[in-house]
């Protein structure tokens, strides 16, 4: 895991070596251990590594081959390497180093820019070709790995994070719409940033650009394009099982010590069980709150005990979220509003105590259907088609109201069964439906834009596929990737630790994506057929319980510390003063709060959009409270 960024220019001058050393500084987290900088005419480009291959210099980037023609920087970690590079051996191909950077030189030299398709893993990649003189971009399928960019007349700037992108220009300007995304949705949609020019590469796409071109970027990879196939759980559940199995594995290849992050979940615990048959004592790493209603950690013990994991345990307060939130705050460079970023932060600084690579329970809701939102998108579907329109439209609003706690279940379903597409991922505790109160001046005109279809890619529909594939989709194309995969990255780069998520290789992926939907929602059942497998590896008491999440107890560190602190910053609030939010409106949220409403969403996507103010769009690096000290931010 490391950090790219890089300058390319249309004019054959060579870009400024001090910018690409101040460029590497910015990523410093994501590559603590050494720096590798490259200039020639046309582009420069700048490499922060953390050391997981090949712990000598050999490895560092930008990494060239034999005749120098080739530069290539990675972000990431390719998990076919050792079979490609036997391929490129047996045709000729000498290697150097044990990396799976130099899989990817070699690669380039061989396959051209086909070399992506060939790619399992996570990863962010820049080639520079100086005899094509062309510079390559590429994203991992999934959106594992970030990679910013803007374009203009000049040329062309990119990098791993957007606080390191910001860093070459002067003149970026915030993004109305962007604010009013990460309002409403908690993250801000791709290929939106917080900053009005600069984007995100798509996940699963390549960008490619010549001096005295424009970008231009391809899909090298998508979803299989076929309905579920059909199969019983007798032969399907071994079959899954042994492909879930062989990425854990592929994912434990590392030169320095790894472990599990392991919450309680199933998905976590799966995994983790599954990487101690291969790792026996393997380091497992859980976090709790002292607010029990919100900690996992009995579940936790529960499996680290059944598979022989060598458990580290933290329990986390309010404390521990004032130390480090300006660090994350910074780190993300740009408003982030899932809060459970803090916890992932803490847990991967506990982790990187004893471990450089974690692997992570991540997108198994995503592959085998574990959200509510698949649950209601499907049952509203079908009671839409049992009852007729008009009975929905009139007679249900009527009605339902009357029949108690079971009619209010009725009118929601109803509700959503009448609702245009997309409806069902507004986030009621969130600002969108209230965006018009506390929207200031500069904000206002972002509340023309469609958030909506922002937060659903667009409105996209997936060609060939049924309702269960397309809500699926929809998460693959913006949840996941711009939210969820965004949390980790960041908070885990944020304590220069690599994080690996076994569910998200292609083959795992493109094995769920055919199942047939009773294996992923079978009589209310989410997640059906993992629940089977896991239950396999893990008690069952641990899988067949209610989901928890990774959340905070915000709901009750609002009424003390947290309150405390955002009254203090909205008494000179610099996102009030210059026009973004309607301070009274946020007062007035925070004391029904207190008085026992609940709005800790909306407090915290307050909370984080001011401090973005005050450490990153200003330049401001103080503390913005006597309850808040810089952290170091490391392991």
């Amino acid at each position: 895991m490391c950090g790219i960024a890089g300058r390319f220019l249309h004019a054959a001058g060579i870009p400024d070596e001090g910018m690409l050393r101040r460029l590497g500084a910015a990523m410093r987290y994501r590559g603590p251990d050494d720096e590798g900088i490259y200039c020639a005419p046309h582009v420069g480009l700048v490499h922060r590594r953390l050391v997981i291959r090949d712990l000598t210099p050999a490895g560092r980037c930008p990494m060239s081959g034999a005749d120098g023609r080739i530069r290539v920087m990675l972000n990431g970690e390719i998990y076919n390497w050792r079979e490609l590079r036997e391929e490129l051996a047996t045709a000729g191909y000498r290697f150097k180093t044990a990396t799976d950077t130099e899989v990817i030189v070699c690669g380039y030299q061989a396959w051209g820019d086909e070399v992506v398709a060939r790619l399992r893993g996570m990863f962010a990649i820049a080639i520079w070709d100086d005899g094509g003189q062309r510079l390559l971009l590429a994203r991992d399928r999934l959106g594992e790995k970030p990679l910013y960019y803007r374009a203009d007349e000049a040329g062309l700037d990119f990098a791993s994070t957007v606080e390191a992108l910001s860093l070459m220009r002067s003149d970026l300007a915030v993004d109305p719409a962007a604010v009013a995304c990460y309002l409403s949705h908690s993250f801000i949609p791709a290929t939106h940033t917080i900053w009005r020019d600069v984007r995100v590469l798509p996940p699963a796409h390549t960008l490619v650009i010549v001096p005295g071109g424009s970008p231009q970027r391809r899909r090298y990879w998508d979803f299989p394009r076929s309905l579920p196939h059909p199969g019983r759980a007798r032969q399907l559940v071994p079959a899954v099982e042994n492909v879930i199995e062989d990425s854990v594995t592929r994912c434990l290849d590392a030169d320095v010590p790894v472990g599990v992050f392991l919450s309680g979940g199933v998905d976590s615990s799966l995994v983790a069980a599954m990487a101690a048959r291969h790792r026996p004592r393997l380091p497992a790493f859980s976090l709790g709150f002292r607010e029990q209603e919100f900690n996992e950690l009995p579940f936790a013990r529960t499996v680290a005990a059944h598979a022989g994991l060598d458990h580290h345990v933290v329990e986390v307060g309010v404390g521990d979220l004032l130390e480090c939130l300006p660090h994350l705050v910074a780190q993300y460079g740009q408003p982030f509003g899932d809060a459970s970023a803090v916890p992932s932060f803490l847990l991967a600084r506990l982790a990187r105590r004893e471990v450089t690579v974690c692997l992570s329970g991540d997108g198994g809701d995503e592959a085998f259907g574990g959200y509510w939102r698949l649950q209601a998108g499907v049952y509203a579907d079908r009671y839409g088609r049992m009852v007729p329109r008009p009975l929905r439209a009139r007679l249900v609003p009527w009605l339902a109201p009357l029949l108690g706690p079971l009619g209010r279940r009725w009118l929601a379903m109803n509700e959503l069964s009448l609702a245009p597409p997309g409806a069902a991922y507004s986030n009621s505790e969130s600002w969108h439906g209230r965006l018009d109160a506390i929207a200031g001046p500069a904000l206002r005109p972002g509340l023309v834009h469609d958030r909506v279809a922002c937060r659903t890619a667009g409105g996209v529909r997936r060609e060939g596929a049924n309702l269960v594939q397309q809500i699926l989709f929809e998460d693959f194309q913006v949840q996941l990737p711009d939210a969820y995969l965004t949390k980790v990255d960041v908070a885990s780069m944020a304590a220069s630790l690599e994080v690996r998520a076994p569910f998200l290789d292609q083959k795992v992926i493109e094995t769920a994506w055919l199942l047939p939907d009773a294996m992923k929602l079978r009589w209310g059942q989410r997640k059906w057929l993992l629940k089977r497998i896991a239950a396999r590896w893990v008690p069952a008491e641990v899988i067949y319980r209610p989901k928890m999440g990774f959340a905070l107890p915000l709901v009750h560190w609002w009424r003390a510390e947290l309150g405390e602190l955002l009254d203090s910053l909205l008494r000179d609030s610099i996102a009030g003063s210059s026009g973004w939010i309607e301070v009274p409106v946020v007062r007035d949220v925070l004391e029904r709060h207190r008085r026992g409403e609940d709005h800790h969403t909306r407090l915290w996507l307050v909370l984080w959009l001011e401090l973005w103010f005050r450490h990153v769009a200003s330049g401001d690096a103080a503390p913005v409270s006597p309850h808040i000290r810089q952290p170091v931010g490391g392991a």
